[in-house]
């Protein structure tokens, strides 16, 4: 039994001693190369991301450059630390906070007393502050002499907070949203790379200071939306929806010859919440029942048809229409009594349901389809293709549709119910109306710059030439004018100083509310201005007021007056001048301010370097604002334009700047 077990620990013996052999000798160089292989890579390294512009020429959207700070402390020798680690323990103090002197240098000493090789002091730090630790001479030379680890943490920042948030957007790892996710592989560049060497714990230290391969920063987007006119938009809306506690508001501000998007506002308001921010794209994805703008739409059918005439009578008596008895409801007008005995463009012009069925009914009821068709026609029946996701397909019912119950369907859709539309599609039909019959696609980028070179400029998509002939459309501008001289539109929406054309618009949705024992409504207004030769067209609409009777003419119809004088009063846009310039042979002169603003820029980083405040007076409100954050300032920014006062004057020191720098735009 003894010779066995001897036995057997011998043969185990050797086994061991031969895996030893084939590990040491025969794999040994192979694994060696592998944990090498593990331990230092090449690892990727972020482009910084593009900048999204106004077509004005503000800064939407940038990547503010932050940095995690790192210090190696087994690279230190003892001679080095001794000589300059009360130093540096102070100016960490200063710079970084989160610790008195004393406190820094016990954290100092722990660190390399236990040879430490990732040693945090500090994430989110500002340029200036990261610039001033590492030039310490505790951390100061190459990572293998200083120890010192620098990581790039850039955060995305919105110039204007919340002014267009929704369209702006995101690109996060769960979700892409607004300009930001559906241009994101433009935006984002090409990452570089780095050699880097793995301490453990998923922590990477780049071993030499330069990049194995440079990255290339993404490409910014200059969108169409003008910030003046986003401003004047939301606060008219906002104000609106405060006063009526509605679900939510939209505001879409078209260029009418170009279909570029100047205003886009979405306000909405989550449950908890006390006020309304920019949640969810309504104009882009909210497809509801229109209601009265829609009558444009179906009179235009009609003439378009040739089977109705504006000046044709039509009996709308008390205002009370059973149409299709024990069938359906009866069709209602909203005022008590009636119109009584009007022509069809009257109907329109005091937005009578009875009128536009009594109207349209004869002809359409024999040929539904020739209906449909013709919504088709006015591009009503698809999406606008807008660069933004999520845009919801339009529901316009044809026979043979599950949602089709024949003429009970048809003669709803007339004055705007049994339909689904987008407020940004009916933006763009409204829009076609105004500038001449042409259909365009919505436009929200203008142009992609590649380091302040463009490198594609988007031009006007045309849909359709003329959705309609002009005879019609000259019909209906009339009548659009006449809706707000002395129909629905009069008492909120007309103003002597500017000429209007548009169509109120109020509708239940949801119907019967059990807990108010009433009815949920829509309101809105879409229209142009100025009528005799339209610049923009806008649509307003507020879903759910919480007021007893709601109206489109009360409630939507002041907001789009006040935007409509508001953008009527600006002067010309900085990016009409920009485009008179460059036909004049002046882009020259363009590029020379540029340089000379550029060189502003570059001495007012020096002097934040110097640790002085810099004086940037006179620099653009998103360049002096980067700066000045970079310098470790809070800053605040009023106006527009370039920085015409600071309320800290250049050259006080950094460290006694106390409180938050305004800059006053011009």
């Amino acid at each position: 039994m003894a010779t066995l077990l001897s036995l057997l620990i011998g043969v185990l013996a050797l086994l061991v001693v031969g895996q030893l052999i084939r590990i040491s000798i025969i794999d040994g160089p192979a694994l060696r190369k592998e944990l090498a292989e593990q331990r230092i890579q090449i690892r990727p390294v972020p482009a910084t991301r593009g900048n999204l512009y106004s077509a004005d020429g503000q800064l939407l959207v940038t990547s503010m450059p932050l940095y995690a700070l790192y210090w190696d402390a087994a690279v230190v020798d003892d001679v080095r630390f001794n000589a300059h680690a009360a130093n540096a323990a102070d100016t960490l103090a200063r710079v970084l906070g989160q610790r008195t002197a004393g406190a820094w240098f016990s954290y100092l000493r722990k660190a390399h007393r236990d040879g430490k090789r990732y040693v945090l002091l500090g994430r989110e730090v500002r340029f200036t502050a990261m610039e001033t630790t590492t030039k310490l001479v505790l951390f100061k030379g190459a990572g293998h002499e200083g120890g010192m680890i620098i990581e790039e943490t850039p955060k995305r920042v919105r110039a204007f907070d919340n002014l267009a948030a929704r369209t702006l957007g995101y690109d996060r790892a769960d979700a892409r949203e607004g300009l930001e996710g559906q241009f994101s592989e433009t935006l984002r560049g090409k990452d570089g790379s780095r050699v880097m060497q793995h301490l453990g714990r998923n922590m990477w230290k780049p071993i030499e200071n330069t990049y194995a391969v440079e990255p290339h920063d993404g490409r910014d987007l200059v969108t169409t939306l003008d910030v003046r006119m986003q401003d004047i938009a939301d606060k008219a809306l906002r104000k609106k929806l405060d006063e009526t506690q509605a679900e939510y508001g939209t505001v879409i501000l078209v260029e009418a010859a170009t279909g570029k998007i100047r205003a886009l506002v979405n306000l909405g308001k989550l449950e908890g919440d006390s006020g309304y921010s920019e949640t969810v794209n309504y104009a882009v994805w909210a497809a509801t029942e229109p209601g009265s703008t829609f009558k444009v739409a179906s009179l235009l059918a009609g003439l378009e048809e040739g089977v109705v005439d504006t000046a044709q009578w039509v009996q709308t008596g008390d205002g009370r229409l059973d149409l299709f008895p024990g069938r359906a409801a009866p069709i209602t007008d909203s005022k008590k009594g009636g119109h009584g005995n009007i022509t069809v463009g009257h109907a329109l012009e005091v937005s009578s349901n009875i009128g536009m069925v009594k109207a349209l009914f004869p002809h359409f009821s024999k040929h539904p389809e020739d209906f449909a068709d013709r919504l088709y026609q006015f591009g009503l029946g698809e999406r606008t293709g807008i660069e933004l996701p999520g845009e919801s397909k339009p529901r316009i019912p044809k026979p043979g549709d599950k949602t089709w119950y024949g003429n009970v369907t048809l003669s709803r859709m007339f004055y705007g119910y049994n339909v689904l539309v987008t407020p940004l599609q009916t933006a763009m039909f409204y829009n076609a109306l105004a500038n001449g019959g042409k259909l365009l696609k919505p436009m929200v980028v203008e142009e992609i710059r590649d380091r302040g070179t463009v490198v594609e400029r988007f031009a006007p998509t045309v849909v359709h030439p003329s959705i309609c002939a002009q005879e019609s459309r000259a019909v209906m501008h009339q009548l659009l004018v006449r809706a707000v001289r002395q129909g629905t539109g009069r008492k909120f929406v007309y103003t002597d100083s500017l000429s209007i054309a548009g169509k109120t618009g109020t509708n239940r949705v949801e119907y019967r509310d059990a807990d108010a024992g009433g009815y949920h409504y829509q309101v809105s207004f879409a229209g142009y201005f100025p009528a005799e030769n339209p610049q923009y067209t806008c649509v307003v609409l507020l879903y759910k007021p919480k007021m007893a009777e709601p109206s489109g003419g009360a409630l939507a119809g002041p907001v789009f007056q006040e935007i409509a004088l508001a953008v009527n009063k600006l002067s010309p846009a900085p990016y009409r001048v920009a485009e008179a310039a460059a036909e004049a042979g002046m882009a020259e002169a363009a590029g020379r301010r540029m340089k000379k603003t550029d060189a502003l820029v570059e001495r007012a980083a020096r002097r934040a370097r110097s640790g002085m405040l810099p004086d940037v007076v006179g620099l653009p409100g998103h360049r002096a604002l980067a700066l000045l954050e970079n310098a470790g300032c809070r800053v605040r920014v009023r106006g527009a334009g370039r920085v015409k006062k600071q309320s800290i004057p250049g050259g006080t020191p950094l460290r006694s700047v106390r409180g938050t720098v305004e800059l006053v735009l011009g």
